[in-house]
């Protein structure tokens, strides 16, 4: 699993942001974190999981890049929609992957 340099992150959690990354890396447990990856399953655009589901064997082999990060799911939903906003207006919507993977300069 990994988190793109360009995650959106909510204001909430901005705070504890080096923190949380570092319990990503270590595939620690966080309550209440909501992430919105590039598809899994190649059926959406970007989807929400909670970060603790994203930590399950059903998601072991998968290749995980975290886009965003909220503070519940409700907050995700803000978010996400808000992410689609900025890729429509920066035109961005074709080709996220290579713009949250970083290869789009």
């Amino acid at each position: 699993m990994k988190v793109s340099e360009r995650v959106y992150i909510s204001e909430i959690l901005k705070i504890q942001k080096r923190h949380l990354l570092r319990k990503i890396e270590k595939e620690k447990s966080i309550s209440r974190l909501y992430c919105i990856t590039l598809p899994l399953w190649n059926s959406a655009f970007l989807e929400i999981y909670p970060y603790n589901e994203l930590l399950s064997d059903i998601h072991k082999e998968k290749d995980i890049t975290i886009v965003g990060m909220a503070a519940g799911k409700d907050d995700a939903v803000v978010m996400l929609r808000r992410m689609i906003d900025d890729l429509y207006h920066k035109g961005k919507l074709k080709d996220i992957t290579i713009y949250f993977c970083g290869e789009d300069k």
